[in-house]
């Protein structure tokens, strides 16, 4: 959480310091990718997770069968 946030802050004082304010169409592209790539990476993830899970009891079920 701690490292999300410091993330948010330097991509806020990054676009301050190119003059993109929260009125321009430039801060909230810059915003709207940045958030779209954190959405990627957890769908990402939630779905290594799941494919993870998967092999896992298809293993105990290869193991409980003779």
């Amino acid at each position: 959480m701690l490292t999300r946030l410091a993330l948010y802050t330097a991509l806020g004082l990054v676009l301050s310091a190119v003059g993109a304010t929260l009125d321009t169409w430039q801060f909230w592209s810059v915003v709207g990718l940045f958030w779209a790539s954190e959405h990627l990476t957890r769908q990402e993830l939630w779905d290594q997770i799941t494919e993870e899970v998967a092999r896992m009891r298809a293993d105990n079920n290869n193991k409980d069968t003779p």
